[in-house]
């Protein structure tokens, strides 16, 4: 319950989206080590009172590699475990306040969702999929149910029946985990209800326009030199936001520097006189076989029409290639794309067929005779025993038709049927054909693609290496590793590394570089770093340690934001200081700070105060309080000093409505709870005053051991 209160007195985290970073790692060989990772049993991360069990972790990265087989790119596996651990914390945070909050789905409400005549939405496509799998007449969880508990009804072998029972386990706990979040989603926005008190400040902030006339003079008219920030200011500074400086686990500051590995000038020129020369032996010799016998060209032949053709360039190929021509098609960076005009045929692209065939590959004369007698598709086919489509149009050309078929349909007379009989995989195969509509011929152009790719050298990649570790070697200290890099011509780059980082920055697979740098002791440098597909080097050093609650105000992640906030407060001081007292109204304040008096609005429901600027809350308050006529200010907004009047109120003219405001209220409070029942938002408000452990790093072997 202490979260939910500090939801309803904290509001203005609605509005404050904080990403938190949590846990990742990879499962290396050590899993089968026999060593003892966990301190805590098998316990593989904590969030305060939330463990997140390996076996659980485990299943659950097994059920979404499953779902992700036959995704066409593969996922980051580094970032897939920091995704799974992230999200199985979260939900044992949840957990925890539902038990807090008596927050439970009872037996029948699930049973309901799940059987019910209303599917509950995260079951609908659970069911819909089983029962289309099991051949029901309509989706139907009770069904689905009933066949699970009795396979044998349904034809199902008994084991099928286990199979659907764990099944339907997962998708119980998922749709119980589902409605349990949209209770607890209830609860939250039923805290933001407007009151009288409410719908009252809001209609007033609407209603009220204060029209203010004033004088800003920018902190940046202050020189950087003419002020001076002393500890306590940058302590002070930092005490004031200091809640922008919270973490939820040990971090570590990094500089470092990344070396994509790429062909140099000489491997390029080298890369294209080969292409240079595969193009000259393509255009002199049959076929492919030259530089097919060169790894580094990858051939790839198929058959298409020029209406299948995409690329422009390709296509322009095509239209003035004559058979056994070559030419480069496409060159985009370090990659080349060859082709080669093999032949060219007219062949049928496509015909319109009716195709009938038994499941028991009996007979087909009686359906035949049936067929040529006039008998439609649907008197023959009775989906079990006979089986078929209808009038369907399909691809004639092309290497993917077996030739003995392909004839047969291309010399069939439109309209007659016959039965046709070929061996597949030693068995033969009768289908009934006829052939409806069939395309005139048209030309297949048969073409060779050939890619090559310029690829570094073996003397670029000792060379980079080499220039590498010998900067590393020189530059042996966090000081001189950063003040060196410019002239030796590298770039260094600032990052901040948690055990739940999933690799360095950007650098993929760098996950034991990670385990390096926990490691480490403050002002280490790293060894150069190579990874697996030799795509980059890597080498870095290790700026600060920070353990606490809080990034101390010193922290070289956050020391320029500190220090800029510093000397604004000192560069207001000096300006207020400067000014105060020292005229009676705002034009003599605009003739002192050598700025043009200006005229504006405060509109309370609006970001934006006049022409000053955005998100000025204090200042905002300052005119809601300030008395009409009297001279305000100096006071410090976020980028000027700033004098003002209120020269008069305007009122809209509405009448107060509770209904009205109090539902305005609560669109705007509704939104924001939604907001705040993602996991980024509503994670730090559950872990609290906790932190995250991670344990991770522990099953990988760090860089250099």
């Amino acid at each position: 319950m202490a979260t939910l209160e500090k939801i309803r007195s904290k509001s203005v985290l609605l509005f404050v989206i904080i990403i938190v970073a949590l846990l990742a790692f990879i499962l290396g060989d050590f899993l089968t080590s026999g060593r003892t990772y966990f301190g805590d049993g098998t316990t593989i991360a904590k969030a305060g009172s939330a463990k997140v069990d390996y076996n659980e972790y485990q299943n659950r990265i097994n059920q979404i590699s499953e779902q992700q087989r036959d995704s066409r790119q593969a996922p980051d596996n580094d970032e897939l475990s920091q995704q799974v651990l992230q999200q199985l914390l979260f939900e044992k945070l949840l957990e925890n306040e539902y038990k807090e909050l008596g927050i439970v789905v009872t037996d029948k409400e699930l049973s309901e969702a799940l059987t019910g005549a209303n599917p509950h939405p995260a079951a609908q496509q659970f069911i819909y999929t089983l029962s289309q799998q099991l051949g029901l007449p309509a989706p139907s969880g009770a069904a689905v149910f009933d066949a699970i508990n009795n396979p044998a009804k349904y034809g199902l072998p008994a084991e099928a029946g286990d199979q659907l029972k764990a099944l339907w386990a997962q998708q119980e706990k998922a749709v119980e985990q589902a409605m349990l979040q949209e209770k607890f989603g209830r609860l939250v926005g039923n805290l933001f209800t407007a009151n009288e008190l409410d719908a009252q400040n809001l209609f007033n902030d609407v209603a009220t326009t204060r029209h203010i006339s004033y004088a800003a003079k920018d902190l940046s008219s202050v020189p950087d030199t003419d002020v001076k920030v002393e500890d306590a200011d940058l302590r002070q500074a930092w005490q004031e936001e200091r809640s922008r400086y919270r973490i939820y686990e040990p971090l570590r500051s990094i500089d470092y520097i990344m070396v994509t590995i790429e062909p140099s000038q000489a491997d390029r020129l080298a890369g294209q006189q080969a292409v240079e020369k595969a193009l000259m032996t393509l255009n002199s010799q049959e076929g492919t076989a030259a530089v097919a016998a060169d790894s580094k060209f990858v051939v790839n032949t198929s058959s298409f029409t020029r209406s299948q053709i995409t690329d422009n360039k390709l296509k322009q190929f095509i239209d003035s290639a004559s058979v056994g021509k070559a030419a480069v098609v496409q060159s985009n960076g370090d990659t080349y794309t060859l082709a080669k005009l093999l032949g060219v045929t007219n062949e049928i692209d496509s015909i319109n067929l009716t195709m009938i065939g038994r499941a028991d590959n009996g007979s087909l004369d009686s359906v035949l005779a049936k067929i040529a007698g006039g008998a439609k598709f649907a008197d023959v086919v009775d989906n079990e025993t006979v089986q078929g489509q209808d009038s369907v149009w399909t691809a004639l050309a092309g290497p993917g038709v077996p030739a003995k078929i392909k004839e047969s349909l291309t010399n069939a007379e439109i309209g007659k049927p016959f039965v046709f009989t070929d061996t597949v995989s030693g068995q033969a195969v009768t289908t009934l054909y006829r052939v409806n509509k069939r395309h005139s011929a048209v030309p297949y152009y048969e073409v060779a693609l050939i890619d090559y790719t310029v690829d570094p050298s073996q003397e670029t990649l000792d060379k980079l290496n080499g220039d590498l570790r010998t900067f590393v070697s020189n530059n042996s200290s966090a000081e001189d590793f950063a003040k060196n890099a410019a002239e030796a011509g590298y770039t260094v780059r600032s990052a901040a590394v948690a055990a739940s980082s999933p690799h360095i920055a950007n650098a993929k697979d760098s996950r034991s570089v990670v385990k390096w740098v926990m490691d480490a002791k403050k002002g280490q440098v790293m060894p150069v770093f190579q990874d697996n597909k030799q795509s980059y080097l890597l080498t870095l050093v290790v700026k600060g340690i920070y353990d606490g609650d809080y990034l101390p105000y010193d922290a070289d992640l956050i020391a320029e934001q500190v220090k800029a906030k510093a000397m604004a407060d000192k560069k207001a001081d000096k300006l207020i200081g400067q000014y105060a007292g020292k005229a009676k109204d705002v034009a003599g304040y605009a003739k002192l700070m050598g700025v043009e008096a200006k005229t504006g609005d405060a509109m309370f429901n609006s970001p934006m105060l006049a022409g000053i600027g955005f998100g000025e809350s204090a200042l905002q308050g300052a005119v809601a309080a300030a008395q009409k006529g009297k001279v305000t200010g100096p006071l410090q907004g976020n980028n000027s000093v700033v004098v003002f009047v209120v020269t008069g109120d305007e009122k809209s003219g509405r009448e107060f409505s509770f209904e009205e405001y109090a539902n305005q209220f609560n669109r705007s409070m509704n939104a924001g709870a939604y907001r705040l029942q993602r996991m980024e938002s509503l994670f730090p408000l559950l872990l609290g005053k906790d932190e995250v452990k991670n344990n991770s790093l522990n099953f990988i072997q760090a860089f250099g051991e």
